[in-house]
């Protein structure tokens, strides 16, 4: 009886309504940058745009380069390392900005001596983190009234290391280092759109909320070389995808249609979804100059693609009501909910970086670097948002006795793609484009026994 019935209800709910059905299970679009090298790490690489492969020496070689562990003679710990970072997000189409300002602990970190020729160290590190908010609203006149459309979008992505490796260096130029990483991402993301149009002929409204939450915890291996010769120093790492240990995700949607006759209603929950996230293969080569009172850097960063996939899942459909407004009881119909799909493209990125040392009888250097950081976003993707980067730092560091410092201050910049932000009631589709600027005060602070 069922199956005969809502063929007939559906027939009766007005067409107008009925051709926007797929509104109120559309989810509205966020503003995520996902890409991979979005925080400055380590207490030198940080200020030189990580073009530090090659040269790495500090405990931060433990995410950067294993083999630079084996450069580190002493014990030494890196109590504390982070950015003050303020993130701004001006959608160019529509009149409000958005963004965020956060402090963000961003590597912590030790070596300590194995044996002869072998040096272990630990570091943990943030290489992703994304917090921004949104809120905006376009008041459009129509033909004999007004039309307002108001948008909403809270978003955090962050990606989290805890990476333990080991350096070894016997005689010669080589140094070989490998270890594992443990990677905890989370993501949350909360959205809303609303359209109200109101005429001579009625009042139309359509109001989408949704939100999304996901954590993955999940094993690396990475491993990495380096080799010296003169005044010129070589280096490669790579890290494996990901292999998870946990993950859960958390999804739910309500949108309602209330056109001129009838409504529509959606609503989607799941507290136990399926929160997969996948991660590529990463490959780094460096080369660098090193002289005595200057040192250069050119790095090279390849990060494999992803085949689109189910980014967050669930078993739970869409449950769809329909009022036809004839004041007969409404049709109750559940839709299978696909998923939302995230799709990597693979990623290319250059960095040149460097120091000067302003004296020769003081350990006072001048770091500086400028790097791409392109978007792994592709076309496929209905989570992220595909913004290219470019990213530049400059700063100082030194040394008073066993203690080590650096300071100094990263912008990165970019615009995103046009994003599809709603399908609106008059028949238009507002689309923007996101102006993203991104500056950072990154600091550290260093004991070296």
């Amino acid at each position: 009886m069922k199956t005969l019935w809502i063929p007939f209800v559906l027939c009766l709910v007005p067409a107008s309504a009925w051709a926007q059905s797929q509104t109120i299970t559309t989810f509205p679009p966020n503003l995520v940058v996902p890409n991979y090298d979005s925080v400055p790490v380590g207490p030198f690489g940080g200020l030189e745009s990580t073009a530090y492969i090659a040269r790495v020496g500090d405990p931060s070689a433990a995410w950067f380069n294993p083999a630079g562990l084996a450069r580190e003679i002493k014990a030494q710990i890196s109590g504390s390392a982070g950015v003050y970072s303020r993130t701004a997000v001006a959608p160019q189409t529509l009149s409000n900005q958005g963004g965020s300002v956060q402090q963000l602990p961003n590597f912590v970190g030790f070596t300590f001596k194995l044996r002869e020729g072998m040096t272990g160290g630990f570091a943990l590190l943030a290489n992703n983190a994304w917090n921004q908010q949104t809120d905006a609203e376009l008041i459009t006149p129509v033909a004999t009234g007004q039309e307002r459309f108001a948008y909403s979008a809270d978003s955090k992505f962050t990606r989290r290391v805890a990476a333990v490796s080991v350096g070894y260096h016997h005689k010669g130029g080589w140094r070989y280092g490998g270890g594992f990483g443990f990677s905890l991402t989370n993501l949350r993301l909360v959205q809303s759109a609303s359209d109200r149009i109101g005429d001579a002929t009625g009042l139309e409204t359509v109001l989408v909320t949704s939100r999304v939450s996901g954590t993955a915890f999940q094993l690396r291996g990475q491993g990495g070389v380096q080799y010296d010769t003169g005044e010129w120093r070589f280096g490669g790492a790579v890290r494996t995808p990901g292999v998870n240990l946990y993950r859960d995700g958390t999804i739910s949607l309500d949108g309602v249609l209330s056109p001129i006759t009838g409504s529509l209603g959606a609503s989607l929950f799941d507290t136990d979804a399926s929160f997969e996230c996948h991660i590529p293969w990463e490959f780094q080569a460096g080369v660098g100059l090193v002289r005595e009172r200057y040192a250069l850097e050119l790095d090279l960063q390849a990060y494999t693609g992803i085949a689109a996939y189910p980014l967050m899942a669930s078993g739970q459909p869409f449950v769809v009501y329909v009022d036809t407004g004839a004041g007969t009881p409404p049709a109750v119909i559940s839709q299978p909910f696909g998923g939302l799909i995230s799709e990597s493209d693979s990623v290319f990125n250059v960095g040149v970086g460097g120091s000067f040392k302003v004296m020769k009888s003081r350990n006072l250097k001048i770091h500086g670097g400028v790097a791409s950081n392109g978007s792994p976003v592709g076309p496929a993707d209905e989570v992220f948002t595909r913004v290219g980067l470019l990213s530049w730092t400059i700063g100082a560091s030194g040394s008073l006795g066993k203690f080590e410092f650096s300071v100094g201050f990263n912008r990165q910049t970019g615009t995103s793609d046009e994003i599809t932000v709603r399908n609106l009631l008059n028949g238009q589709v507002a689309r923007t484009r996101a102006d993203v600027r991104i500056n950072g005060v990154v600091y550290h602070l260093a004991y070296q026994f």
